[in-house]
């Protein structure tokens, strides 16, 4: 598969976007839960989904916190639709996590944070 140079500035533009986000939720989720369980759901989601997107494996995490460094080259040579959908999956897997454990209450808090960032994704990607 192909990706022309718009496609690859997208792409970096959407892994960015998504770093900063799995930044955020860490930032506000071991708040709420603690590193050591924030860190089992984020590794539980990455297994759950790592067959069908790959690239989500290059995400490593640990009680120090997350790192997405390994990912802007496992995104490289990806189209940025699939990125979204990929971080799309995990994202919601993840509130589909965090709301089993704490009944919503991790789900309010990082709400108005995730939406309008996966929002800017989608015009990304809309606009290619």
């Amino acid at each position: 598969m192909k990706v022309d140079h718009k496609e690859k500035g997208s792409a970096e533009l959407m892994v960015d976007l998504y770093s900063t986000l799995l930044l955020d939720i860490w930032e506000i989720v071991s708040e709420l839960i603690g590193e050591t369980i924030l860190t089992l759901l984020l590794t539980l989601a990455i297994r759950n989904l790592r067959d069908k997107y790959p690239f989500l494996k290059s995400v490593n995490v640990s009680e120090e916190g997350i790192s997405t460094d390994g990912m802007r080259e496992a995104c490289r040579q990806m189209p940025p639709a699939e990125i979204h959908r990929g971080f799309q999956s995990f994202i919601t897997h993840l509130f589909d996590l965090f709301t089993a454990l704490a009944e919503g209450v991790v789900t309010r808090e990082l709400f108005p944070k995730v939406l309008p960032k996966v929002r800017e994704a989608e015009r990304v990607v809309s606009q290619k």
